[in-house]
């Protein structure tokens, strides 16, 4: 199978970020592998992909996806297998060879898949380590699986995954909601069997009168914690959502329907654990009785999306902010500033002898001395400002909320001398300093990418005139 197809940043962003709604507007599994599909022939060039489910160790395929379009088939592959009994062992991706003679499958039923020379099997595993599904990529060459293609893969089936797994859940919670109506004894006896809480509240949620076993396994406290405390059960929400779930409740009995959210609660160990609470009234002869509800942990898809945003909007070596989000903050800081009529400053550096080190020592000395550089930035100035990496050793800095000039030029002395401290990992002989171009809102422009050339063009004045030294702009 060859390499991922050339793709920045940001288009694998776009790509994963656009598979993960999809599946999560996904109401069956099908549906979820069908967008594993196609996410595969946007990140791999695949001649063909498919997907099936696993069951009783048997793999059964029923379309597959080439581009011609989808094509229907029954391909069935039974446990006896060599390659899916390896899959089944160990929870790896497999790479198939084939040779042209005999071909795997029938020419006449599947033409694109006949011709493959190499199938890559990629497992699809439960939340419970349990493999349940495998995504099949098709290619008419022969290469080496390379590590960077290998992490994509595995990112899309950890996805896929989750996916089905909330799938599954969601359909478990169901059932077990149209079983509740029979009896409460029917109910108590199902409820303990998902891996989700069951709760049932008041209609204002200040007291509990029922919650699963599971609650303890989850969340770390015992039944009788939960129900015998004095405290209101929204005390254990986290208390950065807590204002806001409490509006939806009193929205959702306002309006008369069913609530969904998504929050935190604290663990008993003081873990932050994100749930999805979906919950109805319970009515009888028109009068409503009491909330019944099920809370299902969505924290691995919290992480996932969470992976995502950092990848968009933060730069993977330093952690410091991106080119994008650089210049978003700069337009936030530019609203400010007319809205308050305050001004701001942008510095634009670039570091002396940087290439010198990272051509002698190499990229990871340089990648190590890059990340001790943005620590260093960080740490010299303030909260409300914003570092960021432009690319290379380049990096900008918004200074917020500018009183004064003497108080950048302050700033500006200081980053330099950080700067200039000894990096004991590159050794005496390499000197490392500043060179920095300064521009002020409103005095040089009040234009974003004016402002940002400004700063530029400064700096370039500041690596003429020696560098380890800032050069203010001048109009």
């Amino acid at each position: 199978m060859e390499g991922a197809l050339q793709k920045s940043h940001i288009d694998l962003v776009s790509i994963f970020t656009a598979a993960s709604n999809h599946m999560h507007r996904c109401t069956d599994i099908d549906a979820i592998m069908r967008v594993g599909i196609i996410t595969s022939t946007q990140l791999f060039p695949a001649s063909a992909a498919a997907a099936g489910r696993i069951s009783d160790d048997q793999l059964e395929v029923y379309e597959y996806c080439d581009t011609n379009g989808w094509h229907p088939c029954q391909l069935q592959i039974n446990g006896g297998n060599y390659w899916l009994k390896s899959l089944h062992r160990h929870k790896h991706i497999t790479i198939i060879q084939h040779g042209t003679k005999p071909p795997l499958f029938d020419a006449a039923h599947l033409p694109a898949l006949a011709h493959s020379r190499q199938m890559l099997a990629i497992p699809v595993t439960n939340q419970h380590g349990e493999l349940n599904a495998c995504l099949l990529l098709f290619s008419e060459t022969s290469s080496p699986l390379t590590a960077e293609a290998r992490a994509l893969l595995e990112q899309l089936t950890s996805m896929m995954a989750v996916a089905i797994d909330n799938i599954n859940q969601l359909a478990e919670s169901r059932r077990i909601e149209e079983d509740l109506e029979k009896s409460v004894a029917t109910f108590r006896n199902l409820v303990e069997q998902i891996p989700a809480i069951t709760y049932i509240t008041t209609l204002d949620r200040s007291r509990l009168l029922f919650v699963s076993p599971q609650a303890e396994e989850i969340l770390g406290y015992r039944q009788g914690e939960l129900l015998d405390k004095p405290e209101p059960w929204p005390q254990h929400i986290h208390p950065d959502d807590r204002d806001r779930v409490l509006a939806e409740i009193e929205l959702s009995m306002q309006n008369n329907t069913p609530f969904h959210s998504e929050y935190r609660i604290r663990a008993k160990d003081g873990r932050d654990i994100w749930f999805k609470d979906a919950a109805a009234t319970v009515r009888e002869h028109e009068h409503d009785l009491y909330l019944q509800g099920v809370l299902h942990d969505i924290t691995e898809r919290k992480a996932s999306e969470k992976r995502l945003m950092q990848m968009a909007h933060f730069d993977q070596l330093t952690g410091l902010a991106n080119r994008g989000l650089f210049l978003d903050r700069v337009d936030q800081a530019l609203a400010q500033a007319r809205r308050h009529k305050q001004g701001f400053a942008i510095l634009y550096l670039d570091l002396d002898g940087f290439k010198a080190v990272n051509d002698s020592l190499g990229h990871k000395a340089g990648d190590e001395l890059l990340t001790e550089v943005a620590h260093r930035l960080r740490a010299s100035v303030r909260e409300v400002d914003t570092v960021a990496r432009m690319g290379g050793d380049e990096f900008t800095i918004i200074l917020n909320e500018v009183s004064c000039r003497t108080s950048v030029q302050h700033v500006a002395d200081n980053l330099i001398k950080q700067v200039a401290q000894p990096y004991h990992h590159i050794g005496p002989e390499y000197s490392i300093t500043l060179s920095m171009g300064i521009a002020f809102y409103p005095d040089d422009n009040m234009n974003r990418d004016t402002l940002i050339k400004a700063a530029d063009h400064a700096m370039y004045k500041a690596k003429k005139n020696g560098k380890n030294c800032y050069f203010i702009h001048q109009p």
